[in-house]
């Protein structure tokens, strides 16, 4: 860990297109796990990401869009791209403390309560949250410290 990398809270929306290239802005998104891994940025984010990363990619392996003909991964593929994101090391955070307190948050922007953890999270920690998800950057784009991937630089 570089101590004077910026620190970032991240979203599983921005985590999901490290694996899936087809995604809008993973190209992006891949510029902040590089960074990552070369420990110019430190990324954290609520444990629960470890299912929801491995979720979006089940999913990428499965026909499940109209007019989709073949999955966006193979199964061996979807295997190695999450035993590759658990064997990143990205650091969670879990305590009953962030549970309650996101779900105030949840009921004060109206999101999700998963989303919710994001969120708290980065307030706790006093950094900014870089999100990909549409409809939850609508409720909190309003925020100082929320910064949509497409326009990370």
């Amino acid at each position: 860990m570089v101590a004077s990398a910026e620190r970032l809270v991240v979203d599983a929306s921005v985590a999901t297109k490290w694996y899936l290239p087809d995604e809008t802005d993973a190209d992006i998104a891949l510029l902040l796990l590089t960074r990552f891994l070369r420990g110019e940025v430190d990324l954290v984010a609520p444990s629960h990401i470890r299912a929801e990363v491995p979720s979006a990619i089940t999913v990428a392996t499965r026909v499940i869009l109209r007019g989709q003909t073949q999955p966006r991964h193979t199964v061996q593929q979807g295997r190695q791209a999450i035993a590759d994101f658990l064997a990143m090391g990205l650091p969670t955070v879990d305590d009953d403390e962030l549970v309650g307190a996101a779900y105030e948050t949840a009921q004060e922007y109206g999101c999700a309560f998963y989303d919710g953890l994001y969120l708290t999270l980065a307030q706790r920690l006093g950094v900014r949250f870089i999100l990909a998800d549409d409809r939850f950057y609508g409720l909190i784009r309003q925020l100082p410290f929320v910064v949509w991937l497409g326009d990370y630089a």
